[in-house]
């Protein structure tokens, strides 16, 4: 993360910032930058926001690992 802030109206704004700032040879290299909603407080360090992320995104995937369910898809197998 590169901020936390609060409201749809500040992140679109600092999204504009960081892209304005961007280099144009990352963006063609396919580097963006987007908004997620957290439920961080605004204003809360980007370092720790990112530790806070990653930390949530590894328990997500943990607990898929554990709990597969049926995909929400058919397998192409199934189709023929």
């Amino acid at each position: 993360m590169i901020a936390v802030v609060r409201g749809k109206q500040s992140a679109e704004s600092e999204l504009k910032k960081f892209e304005d700032s961007q280099d144009s040879s990352d963006r063609n290299e396919g580097w963006r930058y987007f908004i997620e909603k957290t439920g961080l407080k605004a204003g809360t360090d980007p370092a720790e926001a990112t530790q806070h992320r990653q930390a949530e995104l590894e328990g997500r995937e943990a607990n898929a690992l554990r709990d597969p369910k049926t995909p929400n898809f058919s397998s192409p197998d199934r189709q023929r």
